[in-house]
């Protein structure tokens, strides 16, 4: 690390609906998506289709 560089604190809110993610300081949270985690109810039917073992925040919502 060089002298003189600033290092700010990172605040992370894990609410019941939304996690939010930012610098303190700021204004406002730089990341703020649902605090959801989904895994897929049935195996992918085609191989190589990209279905993943769990999904989060609004990629969850989606699928």
């Amino acid at each position: 690390m060089a002298d003189g560089e600033d290092i700010q604190p990172l605040v992370c809110d894990n609410g019941t609906g939304m996690v939010k993610a930012g610098f303190a300081g700021d204004d406002a949270p730089r990341a703020v998506f649902p605090s959801i985690v989904g895994c897929p109810r049935h195996t992918g039917v085609m191989v190589g289709m990209g279905q993943k073992d769990a999904y989060v925040g609004d990629e969850a919502q989606s699928n």
